[in-house]
Parts: C-alpha cells; structure tokens; sequence
C-alpha cells in the first residue's frame, strides 16, 4: 500500500512563506534592524537628496510595495535633516496611514513634475485616518511634523530632487 505523505496546512505554508521572505531580505543584504533607533541614510538603503525651498534633506527611497507599506513603521524618531520619499512610479492616486506609527510627520503629496499638490502638516501616529492624494501624484514626502511651517514650504512650490545613492555604493 502507497503512503501519501500529509499536505501542510494552508496556515503552516503561510507561515513558512513569510518566514522565508525575512530570510531573504537579510541574505539579500538588507537587514531587517536597519531602521531601528534613528534611521538616517546608511548602506543598505538608497537615499536621494531633496531640496524644498531653501532646506536640503536626504530621502530614504521607498519605491516597492514593501516598502512603501513599511513606511517609517521601525523608526523610533525622524530629524530635520531627514525624510522618506514614497516613490509609486507614476502620477495617481494613493493614500498613507499612520497606524503603528511612533511620532508625527508632515505630508507632501507631489506630483512627477516635483510640484507640491497638497500637504498634511503634523500628522499624528496612529489616527485611524487615510491621507490620500485627492491628485495624481507620484511622491509622498514623510518628514519631521513641524517642518513645513518652520522652513515655510508651501503647496504649489517645486522640490528638487537629486541623485539617489545607496545599496553599499
């Protein structure tokens, strides 16, 4: 009599399937704990300069699904000098969540051209609420809550954005 060996559950595939993923992004050299603490640019991630107004920062580049959804989600806190560009490729409409968040950020939803469509100021962490675009965009730009007001940067303004850099370059 043949013995057919039992088929893992659905749950247990799951499991192992996410489970492998966590492996992969550390072999793939993209450590999982990168982001802990403060996050400014390091090696394992690509980062882009970005100048709004008179004020430079450096933009860590989230331009994957994954990415995207993780968001600043691991960052304990966010400078001045920093941010995170949700990149989603081209002009549409998106939306952001704060849900899981640490601190409060600053919205800029810009469009590919680099014009500033619509800002969120001071968004709290974990509202409950969706921040969509309400215009085609192809960029949020997550910076420390505050700094729009502080440096004065406005809907309508252009961003200027340089050359990414990262990945162990």
């Amino acid at each position: 009599m043949d013995r057919i060996a039992p088929r893992p559950t659905l749950l247990f595939t799951i499991a192992g399937l996410l489970w492998l993923v966590g492996i992969g992004m550390t072999v793939a050299g993209e450590p999982n704990d990168h982001t802990k603490g403060y996050m400014g640019p390091d090696k394992y991630v690509r980062t882009i300069p970005i100048t709004l107004g008179d004020k430079k920062i450096q933009a860590v580049i989230a331009d994957t699904e994954r990415a995207r959804v993780k968001g600043l989600l691991e960052w304990e806190r966010i400078g001045d000098e920093t941010g995170m560009l949700l990149d989603f490729g081209t002009d549409g409409q998106n939306a952001i969540h704060m849900q899981g968040m640490k601190f409060p950020i600053d919205a800029l939803w810009i469009d590919g051209s680099g014009v500033i469509k619509l800002i969120y100021p001071e968004i709290m962490p974990d509202s409950g609420r969706l921040y969509p675009s309400m215009f085609p965009c192809r960029y949020c730009l997550e910076i420390k809550s505050g700094f729009c007001r502080k440096y004065g940067v406005k809907m309508g303004q252009s961003v200027r954005l340089g050359v990414p850099t990262g990945r162990g370059e």
